[in-house]
């Protein structure tokens, strides 16, 4: 079955490299080499993706009750404080003008906090010191769940740079 650089699927004979084997896209299934598209298909007869009684796909019903749901997005709801906490105090955050307070743990999230950093070791070494000290700094605060994404930051340069948002 081998032909020197590559063997062939044992499924529909397409050539399968080495590369694809070392990579996970082609790969031995029930002891036959497979090549990425009879591995997809594989997978697809075999984790019922397809079997019309799978309930795992279904859509999931919510129960809104009888209230309509009303979000108040009046500009006394919206403030922009990004400018004038982060950017004006250089980077210093200021929890003490928020009115609401912490919920406890069993309730949702009230407020966030944006932490970014440069994808180098010692750029997230540094927002992980920041983010523990700012931890440690406020015992009160019970972090609900967190969100992160890559993105641009522009400074002198564009560079990548990893957003964490913590929700407490």
């Amino acid at each position: 079955m081998s032909s020197g650089s590559h063997s062939e699927c044992q499924n529909c004979g397409a050539s399968v490299y080495r590369e694809h084997l070392d990579s996970g896209i082609a790969r031995y299934e029930d002891g036959k080499l497979m090549c990425a598209h009879c591995v997809t298909e594989y997978e697809r007869t075999h984790d019922g993706v397809d079997d019309p009684n799978d309930d795992s796909l279904a859509p999931i019903e919510f129960d809104t009750g009888d209230d309509e749901l009303t979000v108040d997005m009046s500009s006394t709801r919206i403030h922009n404080t990004a400018a004038d906490s982060l950017l004006g105090a250089q980077g210093v955050w200021d929890d003490s003008h928020f009115k609401r307070p912490l919920g406890p743990p069993t309730e949702g999230a009230t407020r966030c906090r944006v932490f970014h950093s440069k994808l180098s070791e010692a750029a997230l070494g540094f927002m992980n010191t920041t983010i523990n000290e700012w931890l440690d700094q406020a015992p009160s605060i019970n972090i609900k769940f967190a969100t992160s994404t890559i993105g641009q930051f522009e400074g002198k340069q564009k560079e990548p740079n990893i957003i964490l948002t913590m929700f407490y």
